[in-house]
């Protein structure tokens, strides 16, 4: 999980750019599906409108009477008559919405509109602030069903003022009118729509990567595992075997290949991260999960480290699964035939693997106890006898999550890496793996990340791969540049 404090503009606008096109499909299929639902299944509701005005030629008194405080005013309207009036606004708004008037209104509607019976409506009476004026809104299906109600609901309103409280003291300002649809409101549903469907798919990439707090980069290498990046690798987009991205080629038709280039600064990284060594320097390449490009980067490590007609061996010491079917060579005898006693271990060598200086030994059979067989390995001191007659030697070792495997063989090499999928590998799985490897006092010399592209580590930029060496050159170069700081 995410530290809070890195919740920042560029963590959304990171998911933003990375998920953009789910977020717009789905505000699309939500925009599309509220659209046909307002057009084809909503009906429209229609709003009228009547205005009222409480007041009557009654209340007009033009000479006071002697004796109380009925003082008329300028236009014969007195201040008695004023205080009446703005109490019974509210009787008024009240007698409004009671039942008799509803359900009056109703009868004389369904006889002089028989034809729009059938279509329901509503209404509401709204008292205008600090003003003796009413308004009465009429909804319904139908605009002529509005407009009629609206109407019949005013007239009913006066005559039951003046049977129930004897008093005129209403009358109609404006008569009803149409307002025009307003339901339902077709541009802003879908608009919401679009805009609610992108934000919870916008939500749910954000909650995702809160919680998934992967490898992504070189600073959260660096501010996490406290270890410098000693490569990304990018993802290989090679027709061919993608696992033999290395494998040399002719230079006079050299076609410039990123993942070559990945390889070639991660070799230069690890000539300044090594010691200095007369005899092999032994590296030895473990990850926290299987599927993190373990085995991948071992083999076209090497196949890099070779192309300097260098010898290198790769040795695999992942004993609990079976490795490098694609180099075509047989299964066995392997290095478990060698610490069974079965074979030397020149019977186990495959020299001249494709053609290149690169010699491998697979695994062999897998054993019941990879454990204790990897204890053999490492009391066999075979490794001295190795060095003398190799430059790198590479230790394909078993992810280092709950296996005691890469800690035994931490022991044999001069220097251990890190691979890490910078889409996948949590953050924590790799702490933990790096504190396992921190207590036996492995030399760890760095993180590798697989899978890598500046996008998803949420860099603003990209890097340009071209055809070509002087493109190649430069591309290099920016790399190179990039990785230095």
């Amino acid at each position: 999980m995410r530290r809070v404090d890195e919740i920042d503009f560029f963590f959304f606008w990171r998911n933003l750019c990375k998920h953009y096109l789910w977020i717009l499909g789905a505000g699309v299929v939500c925009a599309v599906i509220t659209f046909l639902v307002c057009f084809f299944l909503i009906r429209p509701t229609y709003q009228a409108e009547i205005k009222l005005f409480a007041w009557g030629d009654q209340s007009i008194t033009t000479a006071p009477q002697q004796g109380n405080y009925r003082t008329p005013n300028a236009q014969g309207i007195t201040i008695q008559d004023l205080n009446l009036a703005n109490l019974l606004v509210n009787d008024y708004q009240e007698l409004l919405a009671s039942r008799s008037i509803q359900e009056e209104s109703t009868k004389l509607l369904n006889a002089e509109h028989p034809e729009l019976a059938d279509i329901p409506y509503h209404f509401d009476a709204l008292v205008q602030p600090k003003t003796r004026f009413i308004k009465i809104f009429v909804y319904s299906h139908s605009a002529p069903k509005a407009k009629a109600a609206a109407q019949t609901l005013a007239r009913v309103f006066t005559e039951s003022l003046e049977s129930i409280m004897k008093t005129n003291r209403v009358q109609i300002v404006d008569d009803a009118e149409i307002l025009g649809q307003v339901s339902p409101k077709t541009f802003l549903a879908t608009l919401l729509a679009f805009l609610l469907g992108g934000g919870v798919v916008f939500g749910v990439f954000c909650f995702l990567d809160f919680f998934r707090y992967t490898l992504r980069n070189s600073e959260v290498v660096k501010d996490e595992l406290d270890l410098p990046t000693l490569g990304t690798i990018g993802l290989c987009s090679s027709k061919e075997n993608p696992n033999l991205a290395c494998l040399p080629t002719d230079r006079k038709n050299y076609r410039f290949n990123h993942i070559v280039e990945d390889f070639l600064l991660l070799q230069t990284n690890l000539q300044y991260s090594l010691p200095h060594k007369n005899t092999a320097q032994i590296l030895m390449l473990t990850s926290s999960f299987p599927k993190d490009g373990k085995s991948f980067t071992s083999l076209n490590l090497a196949l890099t480290l070779s192309g300097n007609s260098k010898k290198v061996l790769l040795i695999n010491c992942d004993l609990r699964k079976i490795e490098y079917d694609y180099l075509n060579l047989p299964r066995q005898p392997g290095l478990v035939n060698f610490l069974l006693g079965e074979k030397t271990i020149d019977e186990v060598i495959h020299p001249n693997v494709l053609g290149t200086t690169l010699s491998v030994i697979r695994c062999g059979p897998i054993p019941p106890n990879p454990t204790r067989m990897l204890e053999l390995f490492r009391d066999s001191g075979v490794l001295r006898e190795l060095e003398k007659r190799y430059d790198y030697i590479i230790l394909d070792s078993p992810p280092c999550m709950n296996m005691a495997d890469p800690l035994l063989l931490s022991k044999l090499a001069d220097g251990a890496m890190l691979i890490a999928n910078s889409r996948r590998t949590p953050v924590e799985a790799a702490r933990r793996v790096v504190e396992q490897l921190r207590k036996v006092d492995a030399n760890l010399l760095g993180v590798v990340l697989n899978r890598y592209s500046a996008q998803n580590a949420g860099y603003g930029y990209g890097y340009g791969y071209g055809y070509g060496e002087n493109q190649s050159s430069k591309s290099s170069k920016s790399k190179r540049a990039h990785h230095a700081g």
